[in-house]
């Protein structure tokens, strides 16, 4: 028996649903947008750095950056 420990990629997958959902919430809250973006953001580079999810992490990143300038641009538009 080998005392090797795969990565489950349970981080990764909730840094992508923290991302979706920081995208839908930015439009209609953008501090929401924000948080959520900044979480899966984190959680994403937590999820990088383990090789077996590193490339959900990639993707999560990239959501959650998004979900950040979706909050930005409904908050600014929503001051204008």
């Amino acid at each position: 028996m080998s005392n090797v420990q795969t990565a489950k990629p349970t981080l990764a997958y909730a840094a992508l649903a923290v991302g979706v959902i920081g995208i839908i919430a930015g439009i209609f809250i953008p501090l929401a947008g924000w948080i959520l973006g900044a979480a899966g953001l984190v959680l994403g580079f937590l999820s990088y750095r383990q090789p077996a999810t590193a490339k959900l992490g990639q993707i999560a990143m990239a959501i959650g950056f998004v979900a950040i300038l979706v909050g930005v641009y409904f908050f600014t538009s929503a001051i204008a």
